[in-house]
């Protein structure tokens, strides 16, 4: 018996699959025709996944929970809070206080009804509507022309009126330390702290004049004196207006326009409130005369246009803001001019002349109180 042995090396070649030979078939096999019956067809409806899904996320979105419901009111409203705070801001910050003029003196209240409109319209301005130069400069008030204008010329006025009030009390021999003080705070670059300063002297000097028992009705002289200052005021609102007027043809939106009819407002303002001051007897024509001239200058003080506009006097689509200032401010120059010529000429007893002070030995606080 022999035994084959195999080494690794050795390798065993397979037999290649003979290929079967390829038949051809040279007739095909015949097709039989089937006829089409309505049975064999199918209705169906093609439907679109997009849609599908589109219906279903309709479906999920109606059906939110009321704290989704809550979360989008409340981002919603935020938007809407957010986008409309600045104009919102800036319509709240145009306001300069131009109505009700009336109310700035309270007789019932003050020892010098002069003295009690001043300080009234100072807290007024600093106070509620907030004074211009005072803001920041991301505030809407910081970037009005309307306002800042209105305040300073009213600021300047006062300091003038402050002014003219420590004059007559230096000259009728009794000078007052805190209308002084109030004449040096109040002018027309004051700021806020300044103001509430003035304010504060202003109240105790109404409460010496009240302790003492002054008049605070004008003299003769003193309301000539406040009647020139105000013809000064009308004069300087009168020039500006009218060369604000220069730029007529430009853009009917004119800043210029703007300071110069809001400016005239401002001193329009205080010259009511001197008006408005005045404690007269009854006589028949200075009342009328101060009547007149006091109701000329609210008209220029309650001008109040939605946007000062500085076009063509004759157009048809855009006015002339300034033109109408001019005329208002030309009638309150002339009926304070004839206020103020009535009054030179009017008898001593016509007008009212403050009673001599209860008590000379008192303090060296009686300023123009003492004499209104």
């Amino acid at each position: 018996m022999s035994v084959l042995k195999l080494r690794r090396d050795m390798v065993v070649v397979e037999d290649e699959p003979v290929a079967e030979p390829v038949t051809e078939i040279e007739r095909p096999f015949p097709l039989r025709t089937r006829e089409r019956h309505d049975s064999d067809i199918i209705e169906a409806e093609a439907v679109d996944s997009a849609g599908v899904q589109d219906e279903h996320d309709e479906a999920v979105a109606t059906h939110r929970t009321f704290g989704e419901h809550v979360r989008f009111w409340f981002n919603t409203v935020a938007i809407v809070a957010l986008l409309g705070a600045y104009p919102a801001m800036t319509i709240a910050s145009s306001d300069v206080g131009d109505r009700n003029l009336e109310t700035l003196v309270n007789r019932a209240d003050w020892a010098a009804p002069w003295v009690g409109g001043v300080s009234t319209l100072l807290e007024q301005h600093f106070g509620e509507l907030g004074w211009a130069s005072d803001s920041e400069m991301w505030e809407p008030m910081a970037r009005l022309t309307a306002k800042p204008a209105y305040q300073a010329a009213m600021a300047a006025s006062l300091g003038d009126v402050l002014k003219l009030a420590t004059v007559q009390s230096v000259i009728a021999g009794e000078p007052d330390v805190d209308l002084e003080a109030a004449s040096r705070l109040v002018k027309e670059d004051s700021t806020g702290i300044q103001l509430r300063a003035a304010r504060d002297a202003l109240l105790n000097f109404d409460r010496r004049l009240r302790r003492r028992d002054a008049a605070s009705d004008f003299s003769a002289n003193q309301v000539s004196e406040e009647l020139a200052l105000l013809s000064t005021w009308a004069t300087t609102s009168q020039q500006s207006v009218i060369a604000s007027t220069a730029a007529i043809g430009g853009s009917p939106m004119d800043e210029e326009a703007t300071r110069a009819v809001y400016a005239a407002k401002g001193r329009a303002t205080v010259a009511f409130l001197m008006l408005d001051s005045l404690n007269w007897p009854e006589s028949a024509e200075l009342s009328k005369a101060r009547d007149a001239a006091q109701s000329a200058w609210k008209a220029v003080a309650e001008f109040h246009p939605l946007v000062v506009l500085n076009g063509d006097p004759d157009g048809s689509l855009f006015g002339n803001h300034p033109a109408a200032m001019s005329y208002l401010i030309g009638r309150a120059e002339a009926t304070t001019k004839n206020f103020s010529d009535l009054v030179k000429t009017a008898s001593p007893a016509m007008i009212p002349v403050a009673p001599p002070v209860a008590s000379p030995a008192a303090s060296t606080a009686s300023g123009p109180g003492a004499s209104r």
